[in-house]
């Protein structure tokens, strides 16, 4: 882990990492956001590599991710597949042309704040977190504080580093993780060079070769995508309700050879509850994407609403295919 440079903003991280008492949850989550917090930087450009499949042969795919951050604006670049995806974000609102959700799909639409679990939210909402208590364990070879997240429905497992503060390890189930390595400083906020994300029902995929840097972006890098579709988000937003959602019917091909699956579609619904693009995150030789995708595009739903407004807004959905 290349962070030799660091001592000198770090030294207050863990004078109580040698000790035996462990820190609290506060105080990980304090540590983290000095040591890694990018508001610090002003205008950066992060680009890495997109690596899906890693060290399969057969499976692997390349692909790009270019983010140019601005304060309150942003645009997304994923290049993948001989493909181009985009997205921008204006303060609230965000703006991706029809069929190009797989930034939101794979988790990656606010990729370069994920490894600072306690910065401020832009937006509030009603959930109250709490913790567990805080237990020392070995990831990857590093001696590591861990503890337990919690909200009303969910529970995410932090892990950091007992020397540095930086976060190791972030998990919500046993089959969804990632693992952030290879921290870096030069001269500015911490951040790995490497992320890797496992997912329930999406394949393996790692973030590599990160490099932030500081940029002086042209405005016109933040121009609205033609015939894009705006997403609104804001405090306490409620998200859209499902009215009508028949099933896609089993793939004939697909039963006669015994076969099943998880298709895993991302959408977007708009503010009349109406799907107005959709796209299934990997494809399949059977037809489970192609039979979800064309009975997700029949659902209705009540829109999400912000403050009483019907708005836009993205969503997964998982359809699983099974035989019995």
């Amino acid at each position: 882990m290349r962070n030799t440079t660091l001592a000198s903003i770090l030294c207050f991280s863990f004078i109580f990492a040698s000790a035996e008492q462990a820190p609290s949850p506060q105080q990980l989550l304090d540590a983290v956001h000095k040591a890694t917090d990018l508001a610090s930087v002003g205008p950066y450009i992060l680009q890495a590599t997109l690596i899906v499949n890693p060290n399969d042969p057969k499976l692997e795919r390349r692909g790009t991710l270019t983010i140019v951050r601005d304060h309150d604006r942003a645009r997304f670049t994923l290049e993948s597949d001989g493909r181009t995806e985009e997205r921008v974000i204006l303060g609230a609102k965000q703006y991706i042309p029809p069929g190009q959700e797989t930034l939101f799909g794979m988790g990656l639409k606010d990729f370069d704040y994920s490894w600072d679990p306690s910065r401020p939210p832009r937006f509030a909402t009603r959930e109250t977190l709490s913790f567990g208590n805080v237990r020392k364990q070995k990831i990857e070879g590093h001696d590591a504080w861990c503890f337990d997240q919690k909200a009303p429905q969910s529970k995410t497992k932090l892990c950091f580093d007992a020397a540095t503060s930086i976060l190791l390890h972030e998990s919500s189930s046993g089959k969804s993780h990632k693992e952030y390595s290879d921290y870096s400083s030069p001269g500015m906020s911490m951040y790995p060079q490497k992320v890797q994300i496992f997912r329930e029902s999406l394949a393996p995929f790692e973030i590599d070769h990160i490099s932030i840097k500081p940029t002086h972006p042209n405005n016109d890098l933040f121009k609205v995508p033609e015939n894009a579709i705006e997403v609104e988000e804001c405090d306490h937003e409620k998200p859209p309700v499902a009215i009508s959602t028949p099933e896609p019917s089993f793939p004939k091909g697909a039963r006669d050879a015994r076969q099943q699956a998880v298709s895993v579609i991302t959408l977007i619904v708009n503010n009349e509850g109406k799907v107005v693009s959709a796209q299934a995150l990997g494809s399949d030789a059977y037809g489970f994407a192609r039979t979800t995708l064309d009975t997700v595009n029949t659902w209705r739903f009540k829109p999400a609403t912000c403050n009483g407004r019907p708005v836009a807004a993205e969503m997964n959905i998982e359809m699983d295919f099974r035989l019995y």
